[in-house]
């Protein structure tokens, strides 16, 4: 299963995209999100996740259309071209789009790297709902016991 159809990306974006830049998409999305559609496909994946993912892969689709060049270019620090310098927004602003980039930024597990690396805090929720549930997981802010502790 894909995350987004022809039809989700000229509704979400507003144009039209090749069926071969919808499918590298989906791949670019999976690595940078890192998650797959088969975490979707067994729905480890909440629908407000899977949401995002499909925006993602739609905005992908179009810049890719627009970058034909992407799968073939070479990694770069800066630009300069006659007398014009450059520097790319982020690490990755040459390979994923800009709309691409936010809507994965704003996945629960995207919000708790950062969470971890002291840049984001939010009050821990108390946790008492279905432990079977992975769609659920999403809720929650968590963390990992300390070396040597037990529940």
């Amino acid at each position: 299963m894909a995350w987004a159809t022809m039809d989700e990306v000229t509704e979400w974006t507003g144009k039209e995209c090749t069926q071969e830049a919808l499918a590298v998409a989906q791949v670019f999305v999976e690595i940078f999100s890192g998650t797959t559609t088969l975490a979707s496909d067994e729905d480890l994946i909440s629908s407000k996740n899977l949401r995002k993912l499909s925006q993602a892969v739609a905005f992908q689709a179009v810049w890719l259309d627009a970058h034909p060049d992407v799968l073939a270019a070479m990694d770069v620090q800066g630009v300069s071209q006659d007398g014009l310098n450059a520097q790319y927004a982020s690490a990755n602003a040459h390979l994923l789009a800009p709309m691409a980039q936010r809507c994965i930024s704003r996945l629960s597990w995207q919000r708790e790297i950062r969470a971890s690396k002291g840049r984001w805090s939010r009050r821990a929720a108390i946790d008492r709902g279905n432990r079977d549930s992975a769609v659920a997981d999403d809720r929650y802010e968590w963390t990992p016991l300390p070396f040597g502790s037990t529940p």
